[in-house]
């Protein structure tokens, strides 16, 4: 039988409510039969809760209700794990071999049974917000309490755990640059001085002025961040990561410079990008990547290049190096791969960030011929035997 995601989760969905055709038992079991982790993964289901609901959801996040979800959810805690329930929904296709990974989310039951592809006491929960504020003297300020107070002498500097607000002010400040650090295994929001607000991914760092020029709005940025730029056609935004100039007026966009290789994606608006002497224009949906000596612009896949975000996982022909950078970033992993580990595989699917990572790593040993160790912070990845 042909795997088609939507059309199993539909028999699925009806043989564990007691409603399948003679047609749909007999592609049931043609699809059991053609692997025995097909018939491991339906028995994991038939005492799982919430199947129905699970089953039935497909769902298109909100970026801003994304984030907030992402951040109340790390500060109210996430539940330990247990036996398997269905989110058929989203799923990880493992594009060289044919087996299909249905999305899955782990909940708790008082049986606490386990699903374990883990060797290890505890789990790694995801990143949470928090920060470091380094000011334009030296000072360091960890952004990682709840509570709201005021972090500079001239009183425009505003923060907690989960934001950093710069207020305008009537007093002339020299401009002098701050750093907003995140680390590993963090995530930080901040609004600059005009309005525009920041999303900062881990591994970041965005160098930001307490009073903007009178002639230019240009902030420095290393890692990855997203920017809903405040509107001012009088005051271009600037956004200068690795030799590349970002030039605004009003727009969202993601700026990803992890690598040597810059990568602009635009959402909304338009943005002007530059390199030495050479200028691309983005329209919405279009990306830019730039190297030492090329600007090479093309169509973006917006799901993949806003996903972090949009609090996903968003892996689209993936290898799973690219995979492991990721969870590197996001769990503050050191990530090692042992034996003859075929690095050039690519993987495509979802799944949310806000998961511990025993989830992730539960859902790429389904579909691949990987199995995963952690030991503490330390991530080995390995080729079944």
């Amino acid at each position: 039988m042909k795997e088609n995601t939507g059309h199993i989760a539909e028999i699925l969905r009806k043989f564990l409510s007691g409603n399948l055709t003679g047609e749909e038992q007999s592609q049931l079991d043609d699809w059991l039969n053609a692997s025995p982790q097909n018939k491991q993964f339906l028995e994991s289901f038939r005492q799982a809760k919430n199947i129905e609901d699970d089953l039935s959801i497909v769902r298109k996040l909100d970026a801003n209700k994304a984030w907030n979800k992402l951040n109340n959810k790390n500060r109210t805690g996430i539940t330990s794990i247990g036996k398997w329930s269905l989110g058929i929904a989203a799923t990880i296709t493992f594009l060289v071999g044919s087996f299909v990974l249905w999305r899955t989310e782990l909940t708790t039951d008082n049986s606490k049974e386990k699903h374990a592809v883990i060797a290890q006491p505890q789990d790694i929960a995801p990143a949470t917000s928090g920060a470091i504020l380094v000011l334009a003297d030296g000072t360091k300020i960890s952004l990682d309490n709840d509570s709201t107070k005021t972090l500079t002498k001239n009183n425009n500097l505003v923060g907690n755990s989960n934001e950093l607000i710069v207020k305008a002010t009537d007093q002339a400040i020299p401009t002098q640059y701050n750093s907003l650090i995140v680390p590993k295994a963090s995530f930080y929001k901040m609004t600059l001085v005009d309005g525009t607000k920041v999303w900062v991914n881990a591994l970041s760092q965005l160098k930001f002025p307490a009073q903007f020029s009178k002639t230019e709005r240009r902030v420095f940025l290393e890692g990855e961040a997203y920017f809903e730029v405040a509107h001012n056609p009088d005051h271009p935004f600037i956004v200068e990561s690795k030799g590349n100039e970002i030039k605004v007026l009003g727009t969202h966009f993601n700026v990803n410079s992890y690598s040597e290789e810059v990568r602009t994606t635009l959402a909304e608006g338009k943005v002007e990008v530059r390199r030495n002497n050479e200028r691309v224009e983005l329209s919405p949906g279009e990306y830019v990547w730039s190297s030492r000596d090329n600007l090479i612009k093309g169509e973006a896949d917006l799901q993949r290049d806003l996903s972090w975000h949009n609090n996903e996982f968003y892996f689209k022909k993936e290898t799973i190096v690219d995979i492991a950078h990721q969870l590197s970033r996001w769990y503050d992993l050191d990530v090692k791969f042992r034996g003859n580990v075929q690095l050039d595989k690519v993987y495509t699917g979802s799944i949310e960030r806000d998961v511990k990572l025993s989830q992730v790593l539960e859902m790429l040993s389904y579909v691949s011929n990987l199995k995963f160790e952690v030991d503490g912070r330390k991530l080995i990845i390995e080729t079944k035997s």
